[in-house]
């Protein structure tokens, strides 16, 4: 296997920078059919990849041998470290300005109570991010990279990577109640 110098598809960054440039007009032009796209398109991709990581990937590659959950691994975890901070940060922002823009930043309580859920799963969802899910993925991706990975490393690192997935896909399940929640007002 032709290793890169690189742990993530650098093509991919460039496709990265375009939606970003995008968000970034769309805030800037204050459009709000294109902040709902990008609300609900990114927010829909992130909380299926959550679910399917969680619920469907997780199992799955328990049941794996060891050599091909690396396969697995190999595959999947430099693109997820593109696609997932892009969709976090597009679904965030564009959602932080509709928040804003239908006023719901300042709804009276206990309606507020609402907000106040959604910040706190985000937030939560956040730290799970920052905190566990990218360090494994970048543990694996490096200990991946050398001439004889270290398996009972890599495995408890994904155990736990894909069990905390399963983590945000019901924090995820939480958020799409408030979101309708909050679309029926």
């Amino acid at each position: 296997m032709s290793e890169s110098r690189f742990i993530v598809p650098v093509q991919g960054l460039w496709i990265v920078a375009g939606i970003l440039v995008a968000l970034i007009v769309v805030i800037a032009a204050n459009y709000r059919w294109g902040l709902m796209f990008a609300h609900v398109a990114s927010g829909g991709l992130w909380t299926g990849i959550d679910l399917f990581m969680g619920f469907v990937i997780g199992p799955t590659m328990r049941s794996m041998e060891p050599p091909a959950r690396i396969a697995l691994v190999r595959r999947l975890m430099p693109k997820t470290m593109i696609i997932m901070p892009t969709l976090v940060l597009v679904t965030l922002a564009s959602g932080w300005q509709l928040a804003d823009q239908y006023g719901f930043l300042l709804v009276p309580y206990p309606n507020h109570w609402w907000i106040i859920a959604s910040f706190a799963i985000v937030g939560m969802m956040s730290i799970i991010a920052n905190a566990v899910l990218s360090p494994a993925n970048i543990t694996v991706l490096l200990e991946l990279r050398k001439p004889e990975p270290n398996v009972a490393l890599i495995g408890r690192v994904m155990r736990r990577f894909i069990y905390t997935a399963g983590a945000t896909g019901v924090l995820q399940l939480g958020m799409l109640i408030i979101m309708t929640r909050l679309a029926t007002w």
